[in-house]
């Protein structure tokens, strides 16, 4: 199979092989930006191939993360050709992270907000992969990763200009190849390419080409992975084809004729069926093809196109819209026969809200409980500088139940409303990149618990601690733009934990300088082993995870499903652990501001002698409180909110010269329960 720089040869622009057209280059030595940057990715690869591979090193609880891999700008010392901006002249970076194994064991404090800099312990280079967004891990020991080929970050493309150099193009047309990187730089790969990475050596290899009758994919690339462990398959969406195919595990191979959702699924549910057409298949040679246009990129119809999968129970579930531009994604669901081909029995199992927007939907995990988990993702975008691959939006991560025998009647399996978790502190607290996976809690010290199984929800999300309004009570915990990945309780649904206080943040590149940036997150997988059980699970894992206080839980209490293995918080049989021990002790007292006409809570702490200020969120919903920092002693805490309400508050003490000095610090929390008074609190006449 021929190859060049610039892509997959089935776009039959290029078949010069790329060695050669290396050599040409290097022979002329064109002065060009374009050129230099090629010869060093060449020879620095070259350099990089003769060194073995080593291990990504996944150990239970680490996460597999998938992003955008960042860019190399132009020397902005050297003068820009006539006409040429800074974006003409920036490049994918071929040496950048399209998929990173980030270590989630051992942040060393209780979930509070902070900024936790988890270690990045093997990295996937956009050379080797391109760009990717779907994720899977097998079964192996140690596991394989699967990555697939997406589109969600931008399509991005070049042309050969004169003297071998390359100019970058927002449209195609004669000539036109994808840009290094785009699709990986010097491997056989595609927009329809799965690739493996070995878990014992850390080989990349290419593992598939997704391919209908023959033909590849040409731009729209791949949605996401499922792995089915008790067939040894990899299930795999085509965003062109709107098919779903099975690759034997053993090889890549097909296992059988792909799953067509749009005939054979809604077939099933007696829908008019939406057959695949090839009719309007982009081509990257022709001017119609714009890089800044998704709707120009060839995805399939919408009541067809299948993007995020799981197998749970028997079945493969998967998302699909319905043709509608102002309703929210479908959830499917096919049952996997003996042999392992999906069957005939595909099933609606839920349809997602449209507002705050109908949000495609990537990403499924199910609990052990029986909860199903989706995650969103806002509408795609191409803006041609690279910084917004969604536009701006409110995706948000949702939780279904199933139906319990004495709710009201509604259409299918579950409950028709979801609940919904708070991710990131910005705007309305709905900032998921739509990757979503379960994994461990963690005990008082930090360390992770290996018995609170599914104690831990990760999504991607991005500007995930960037709210100005409470930057005093943020700043202590770290830098407030962060795109990679929110850990929260499992149980923790909106209002309890909203904003998301008790959480862990985690950066996918470290570089915290990019709030403009939308989208650059992918998927995640957290390397878990099966739960063993509801005593394993209830054990104490972490603070915070059991008694959220929202009176919703998995498998019991008012969610309306009986207690069941995976079973975790105040309703489940089960006594919470005990909440972990604050650094003070504090009494507080309410008193009445006739100033203001607010109940001021008068709180005195007493402990080290550097904690010389607090700052205070509430936990409670309708309930709220200014931040902080407040000094001591005591501290006047303002409350807004109901007269006669319980509410919890989050209290943070640390010192307030360490505020003063702008850098990250430590502060010691406590959890304070108040009772708003019932008299009213009136203005002074």
């Amino acid at each position: 199979m021929a190859t060049n720089t610039f892509g997959y040869v089935a776009m039959r622009e290029w078949t010069l092989p790329e060695t050669a057209w290396v050599r040409g280059v290097m022979s002329k030595f064109s002065v060009s930006i374009w050129t230099v940057l090629g010869i060093v990715l060449a020879c620095s690869h070259g350099a990089l191939a003769q060194q073995p591979p080593a291990p990504p090193a996944l150990t239970v609880g680490d996460a597999v993360v998938t992003g955008f891999s960042g860019t190399v700008a132009p020397d902005p010392a050297q003068p820009r050709p006539p006409g040429k901006s800074a974006a003409d002249q920036t490049l994918i970076d071929p040496d950048g992270s399209s998929a990173r194994v980030i270590d989630l064991t051992r942040p060393g404090f209780v979930w509070d907000g902070r900024l936790y800099p988890a270690p990045k312990v093997f990295d996937v280079h956009a050379k080797d992969v391109g760009q990717v967004f779907g994720v899977a891990l097998d079964d192996q020991n140690p596991p394989n990763i699967y990555l697939a080929a997406t589109s969600a970050f931008g399509l991005n493309l070049v042309r050969r200009g004169p003297r071998d150099t390359m100019e970058r193009r927002k449209t195609g047309g004669p000539g036109t190849g994808w840009m290094p990187g785009q699709f990986g730089l010097d491997r056989q790969g595609g927009p329809g390419s799965v690739y493996k990475v070995d878990g014992a050596t850390g080989e990349v290899t290419l593992f598939a080409e997704i391919m209908l009758s023959g033909v590849p994919n040409p731009g729209p690339a791949l949605g996401g992975l499922a792995y089915d462990a008790e067939h040894k398959q990899l299930f795999v969406a085509d965003l062109y084809t709107g098919m779903i195919h099975r690759l034997a595990i053993a090889d890549g191979s097909e296992a059988g004729a792909p799953y067509d959702h749009g005939v054979t699924g809604r077939g099933a549910a007696k829908r008019a069926p939406v057959a695949f057409s090839p009719a309007n298949r982009p081509t990257i040679a022709s001017p119609k093809f714009d890089a800044t246009n998704p709707a120009t990129w060839g995805f399939a119809a919408p009541e067809r196109r299948v993007w995020a999968l799981a197998v749970h129970g028997g079945r493969l579930f998967y998302s699909a819209g319905n043709g509608a531009a102002s309703a929210g994604p479908e959830i499917w669901s096919v049952g996997i026969g003996t042999d392992g081909a999906p069957g005939s029995d595909a099933r609606l199992e839920a349809e997602t809200p449209a507002q705050p927007g109908p949000y495609a939907v990537p990403d499924i995990a199910f609990s052990q409980a029986g909860a199903m988990i989706l995650a969103q993702r806002a509408p795609i975008a191409a803006s041609y500088d690279y910084s917004a691959f969604t536009k701006p939006g409110e995706p948000g991560v949702l939780r279904y139940w199933l139906k319990a025998p004495n709710d009201p009647p509604s259409p299918g399996l579950w409950k028709p409303a979801p609940e919904e978790y708070a991710i990131g502190f910005a705007g309305q607290y709905r900032n998921t990149d739509g990757g979503v996976a379960l994994g461990y809690g963690y005990g008082p010290d930090g360390t992770l618990a290996i018995g609170a199984c599914e104690a831990a929800l990760w999504t991607t999300g991005q500007n995930l601690r960037n709210d100005p309004a409470r930057r005093a009570q943020l700043d202590p915990g770290g830098p407030l733009v962060v795109h990679g990945l929110q850990g929260n309780p499992a149980d923790m649904v909106r209002p309890a934990n909203e904003p998301p206080a008790t959480s862990y943040f985690v950066d996918y590149d470290d570089k915290f300088d990019d709030p403009g940036d939308l989208g650059h997150i992918g998927g995640v997988r957290i390397l878990a082993q099966p739960c063993a059980g509801a005593a394993a699970v209830a054990a104490a894992g972490t603070a915070g995870v059991f008694g959220a206080g929202n009176g919703t839980v998995p498998g019991g209490g008012s969610g309306g499903n009986p207690p069941g293995p995976g079973c975790v918080g105040p309703n489940c049989g089960h006594p919470p652990p005990p909440p972990p021990r604050a650094c003070f002790a504090s009494k507080g007292t309410f008193e009445c501001d006739t100033a203001t006409g607010k109940w001021v809570y008068k709180l005195t702490v007493t402990g080290p002698s550097w904690i010389t200020a607090i700052s205070a969120s509430s936990q409670t919903a309708g309930v709220s409180v200014p931040g902080g920092p407040i000094s001591l002693n005591p501290a006047s805490i303002p409350l807004t909110g109901p007269a006669g309400t319980t509410a919890i508050l989050d209290v943070c003490a640390f010192d307030a010269a360490a505020v003063a000095s702008g850098k990250p610090y430590d502060c010691c929390r406590a959890r304070i329960e108040v009772e708003i008074p019932k008299a009213s609190c009136r203005l002074r006449q």
